[in-house]
């Protein structure tokens, strides 16, 4: 497909003639169509065939109410249980699998993403956020009552597959329901709800867990989700986009237009290679163990699988059309190296200020706490950006160098002494560039394609997400481990039995050490670290290619 053609693609809708385009409002008074914005480069002046009025927020606060509170409920079930894994592992007398109990959240998240912008097409919007809230809702209940740890990894995988419905379906109908140019500001206002229920997660699950126990965690999750689900019940009624396929007349007709196969070849690659990973890193299993391998492999070979049957699927679950173009393909890879090297740096920064640092639970979260909040404002500021400058390339370009350029400060100068003031400041300030960029990157992608392919964009945009996070966390992991080992040996010899008590408890066994052996493991610690950030370097890197090369378009 030549560069022109490609650029009609963009343009062209269902419903429109060669002569004529479906425009929105925005575009019948805002479009540039010279220098590098729009896909128009002949000055040819466009046709209004339909017109799309958008809502204003006093139209669809009820909506946006319901949809955010019901984020602000997914994002909170993610994290409420990084401070019970312990205290739940022990109840079951199953500790070694208390981390599958974030695992399976982000098993089912990752699992079930791809199929909601179909059914989004199918069910409609409101069935499908209704079906997401319930799986929500139900995956909660179970976990409030499971009676053993198998019960309660399950429940877990299907609260996330709730959750990762709650996320794409909200993305959609917001999208739905506002302008491109405005769209910003409100998924800005959502992942701001987002970083607030990530944020508490683990602080409201330890209180309540204190006061009450580990089961009143997930019952008083209950309410509130109940509330966003009659909210939804109430006001969210939003009609599909024109030109979307619906499968067929009948109820029973657009449930088997639905690509079943591919939808079950998908999952199964996922999932098999998420399992993998977390056995690999989470379950401490060795590299060469049959079970994580075989499910390695197995994903491996699924996944051609499910590309040969969508070319064939008549109304394939990622329509491949859409991924061929050069635009969308390349900010579905802009999503997963954002994600990726953002959960990498998360995931690695509580590792130094724990073990390098020595510091406690509270002052680690009151260091890291700047970020989160920066984060979730710095994505409310991105939206108001688009909308009041009309433009997103080169901010989002500007954005995306910021997180390496953390990172790559964190290689060079971090140490066993660094200023706590600078860590904090630098820790926000690369937590500022990851909430400018999701933002900026899902306006990118819904400019680029055409109404009837939003929902199952917007669908592969957080398919790409929770990819990026669940490879971005095992990599990290591996890298850590192996490095770690690596060091750990070199520094001690001749003693291997502290080596694996350093890797498996080192905030037990650190203060014990006399001060020169507890420097040398903090230096290997730091070590891993620091080689974990040089794999988020280069994702950053990565990522700014990208970003500079999406088209930008004038909202």
């Amino acid at each position: 497909m030549t560069v022109q053609d490609e650029r009609q693609a963009l343009l062209r809708s269902p419903s429109a003639s060669s002569s004529e385009t479906t425009v929105n409002v925005n575009d019948a008074t805002n479009r540039d169509t010279s220098g590098n914005y729009g896909a128009v480069e002949d000055g040819s002046i466009q046709k209004k065939e339909d017109v799309k009025v958008y809502k204003t927020f006093r139209e669809i606060w009820p909506i946006f109410l319901g949809l955010t509170f019901a984020v602000f409920c997914g994002a909170l079930g993610m994290t409420i249980v990084a401070n019970l894994t312990i205290e739940i592992g022990s109840h079951f007398h199953a500790g070694s699998l208390a981390s599958w109990l974030g695992t399976g959240f982000l098993l089912g998240l990752t699992a079930m993403t791809p199929l909601y912008g179909r059914l989004a097409q199918v069910m409609g919007r409101k069935g499908v956020m209704l079906l997401a809230v319930s799986l929500y809702l139900v995956g909660t209940i179970m976990c409030a009552v499971a009676p053993s740890m198998g019960f309660m990894i399950a429940a877990r995988i299907v609260a996330g597959a709730g959750s990762g419905g709650i996320l794409t379906v909200s993305a959609i109908i917001i999208s739905d329901l506002v302008s491109l140019a405005d769209r910003g500001v409100y998924q800005g206002g959502t992942n701001l709800l987002f970083g607030a229920g990530s944020a508490l997660g683990a602080v409201v699950g330890g209180a309540i867990s204190d006061k009450w126990g580990w089961r009143a965690a997930f019952w008083i999750q209950v309410p509130p989700v109940v509330l966003s689900l009659l909210l939804i019940i109430w006001k969210v009624n939003v009609d599909r986009e024109k030109g979307e396929d619906l499968g067929g007349d009948s109820v029973w007709d657009k449930i088997k237009g639905i690509d079943w196969s591919g939808s079950v070849l998908l999952m199964f690659s996922i999932s098999a290679f998420s399992t993998s990973s977390s056995l690999w890193t989470s379950s401490h299993y060795p590299l060469n163990h049959p079970f994580p391998l075989t499910l390695f492999v197995a994903g491996l070979v699924a996944f051609p699988l499910f590309i040969w049957v969508e070319k064939k699927a008549l109304h394939p679950i990622l329509p491949l059309t859409m991924l061929s173009r050069a635009q969308p393909r390349l900010i579905l890879v802009g999503f997963f190296l954002t994600t990726l090297s953002n959960f990498s740096r998360l995931y690695m920064q509580p590792v130094y200020l724990h073990v390098t640092r020595g510091l406690n639970g509270s002052e680690t979260g009151l260091l890291l706490l700047p970020s989160s909040i920066v984060g979730s404002f710095s994505s409310l500021y991105a939206g108001w950006h688009m909308r009041h400058w009309r433009e997103y390339k080169w901010f989002q370009a500007f954005a995306s160098f910021i997180p390496w350029i953390q990172a790559l400060s964190l290689t060079i100068f971090w140490g066993p002494n660094t200023d706590k003031n600078e860590l904090w400041i630098e820790m926000a300030f690369g937590a500022l560039g990851g909430g400018i960029t999701i933002t900026t990157l899902l306006t990118s992608l819904i400019a680029c394609v055409e109404p009837s392919e939003l929902s199952l964009a917007i669908s592969a945009c957080y398919l790409s997400r929770a990819l990026g996070q669940v490879i971005g966390l095992s990599i990290s992991a591996c890298i850590q481990q192996i490095v770690l080992f690596s060091s750990l040996t070199s520094r001690f010899p001749d003693n291997m039995e502290l080596v694996r008590q350093l890797i498996q408890e080192p905030s037990e066994i650190l203060p014990t050490l006399d001060p020169l052996s507890s420097l040398q493991a903090k230096l290997a610690y730091l070590d891993s670290i620091r080689s974990v950030f040089v794999f988020v370097i280069l994702g950053g890197i990565c990522l700014s290619a990208v970003s500079l090369s999406v088209r930008g378009k004038r909202l």
